[in-house]
């Protein structure tokens, strides 16, 4: 019981202790994650600006891009060498991506 009491009475202390902590904190010392309600207004206009202006250039410039003419890459020669089966798979002649694409019940 003696216990228990003291174990109470520590616990009020350290919560005293903490509650004057807190009331102690320093004043005029600005945190790092922050400035004044000025500058942080301001940093996010800007921001507001960047992306009005940055957002319609991104668009423009892929729309662009996407609309040009490109060149198409030549089929890969079939090499005798990359068909080498020694044996069956359990699943049938195609490869595994063949079958789980749909492929493979195109092929037959």
């Amino acid at each position: 019981m003696a216990s228990t009491m003291s174990l109470r009475q520590a616990g009020r202390s350290l919560a005293g202790l903490a509650r004057t902590n807190l009331n102690k904190t320093k004043q005029g010392v600005r945190n790092m994650s922050g400035g004044s309600y000025e500058e942080e207004l301001a940093n996010t206009n800007m921001w507001r600006n960047v992306t009005f202006v940055g957002l319609p250039c991104i668009v423009g410039l892929t729309a662009y891009i996407f609309s040009q003419a490109h060149h198409h890459g030549s089929e890969q020669p079939a090499y005798s060498y990359l068909q080498i089966r020694t044996k069956e798979f359990p699943w049938g002649k195609a490869n595994l991506f063949d079958v789980l694409s749909g492929k493979a019940k195109s092929e037959e």
